[in-house]
Formats: structure tokens, C-alpha cells, sequence
């Protein structure tokens, strides 16, 4: 092996070590769990097990950290995607929303899961279980549109 090629792979080899030392926040911070959506909206069961399998460990304080979520730098991507999943919604603070951003939530979720924007492509190739079948994609609408119809009813 020539010189520099092999000088090059023990430099990544110490900053892969390296890196493993920097902190990465996996907290789940703990808050009221009357506050979640799937308690606030009383979900049905099918439904609360499709939504913690595809959404809840982005978009909540609940989050599972599988065991690789442990090594950088795979670690500081899976803590970004959770970061960002919880600033945009966070399922575990939906009684903190303002009740009138709630249909427009709502209706945001409908429009992600039609599109199939959501659950990420990448994250169902890594959890088979969060893809959403399109029998279970009827579900969620359905119900989806169910908790809109309360807002809408609470609106005249």
C-alpha cells in the first residue's frame, strides 16, 4: 500500500474515533402526557399504533433511539431528523398548539401522508413496520377527517 494512501486511513480511522466522543442530545424530554395527540383526540387503538410506528419517534418526545443512533456519525443524522421532526410538529405538545393552528395541522398531516412525504423514505427502509399500507392510509384520512369535522363543528 502506498504511503500516502495509507497515512489518509489512519487519519479517518482517528477522526472516526474522534467523533464518537462528540455529544449528541437524545434527550426525551418528559411533559404532560395529557397534552398528547393521541390522547387529546382519543384515537383508536389502529390508529394510535400505525401513528407511533410512522411518526412518533420523529415527531414526539417519545422517541426509540436504535441502538445505532450511538455512533457518528450516523448518530448526528438521526438527531437532526428528530431536532427538525419535533420543531415542525410534536405529537407529545399538541395541547400546547393554539386550538385554531389545530385543523391547519390537521390538514398538513393529510397532505404529507398523501404525498407520501411522510414517514420519510429513508426511515420506513430502516423500520418496515412504519410503513403506512394504503388500507392504513385509509384509516388515518378517515379518522384525520373525523377530528377536523369537531373542529369545524366547534367553529359555528
Amino acid at each position: 500500500m502506498k504511503k500516502g494512501i495509507k497515512f489518509t486511513l489512519w487519519v479517518i480511522l482517528i477522526i472516526l474515533v474522534a467523533i464518537q466522543f462528540v455529544p449528541v442530545d437524545k434527550e426525551n424530554p418528559i411533559g404532560d402526557r395529557n397534552s398528547d395527540f393521541l390522547i387529546v383526540t382519543q384515537a383508536p387503538e389502529d390508529v394510535q399504533l400505525i401513528m407511533r410506528n410512522a411518526c412518533y419517534d420523529c415527531h414526539s418526545n417519545e422517541t426509540i433511539w436504535p441502538w445505532y443512533s450511538d455512533f457518528a456519525p450516523v448518530s448526528f443524522v438521526i438527531a437532526n431528523h428528530v431536532e427538525e421532526g419535533r420543531e415542525h410538529l410534536n405529537f407529545s405538545n399538541w395541547g400546547n398548539y393554539e386550538s385554531s393552528d389545530h385543523p391547519s395541522i390537521l390538514k398538513h398531516m393529510k397532505k404529507e401522508i398523501n404525498k407520501n412525504a411522510m414517514p420519510l423514505a429513508g426511515y420506513v427502509k430502516l423500520h418496515a413496520e412504519a410503513n403506512i399500507s394504503e388500507d392504513g392510509k385509509v384509516l388515518i384520512m378517515d379518522w384525520l377527517d373525523s377530528v377536523l369535522s369537531t373542529y369545524e363543528i366547534i367553529d359555528k
